[in-house]
């Protein structure tokens, strides 16, 4: 049984970095969705077109920003259950894991 909660415990570490990794990674992108210069200079007089790509990158950003506040609670979160395993692991074995 306790090899098995090793397992879990283990896994939950793994995770837990691995959200983490890819919230930072995320936040990295989200620079590059920007909806001020979508790169295209009105092509044959169609203000429309760089509008609404305007506003779609708007939106991505949006989207992406909404995400990462997602993702950052899910990694408090796991963040948590990893300290009070290992709370409840040192109370109960009376010693720390490595």
């Amino acid at each position: 049984m306790a090899d098995e909660v090793q397992v879990f415990y283990n896994e939950l570490i793994t995770e837990t970095s691995s959200v983490n990794d890819s919230t930072t990674a995320l936040l990295g992108t989200v620079g590059y969705l920007q909806g001020d210069d979508v790169g295209v200079e009105n092509p044959a007089h169609r203000p429309s077109l760089r509008l609404e790509m305007h506003r779609r990158f708007v939106a991505l950003h949006d989207a992406v920003e909404g995400l990462i506040s997602d993702a950052t609670d899910i990694a408090v979160r796991l963040q948590a259950i990893s300290d009070r395993h290992s709370d409840l692991d040192v109370e109960l074995t009376g010693k720390e894991q490595p």
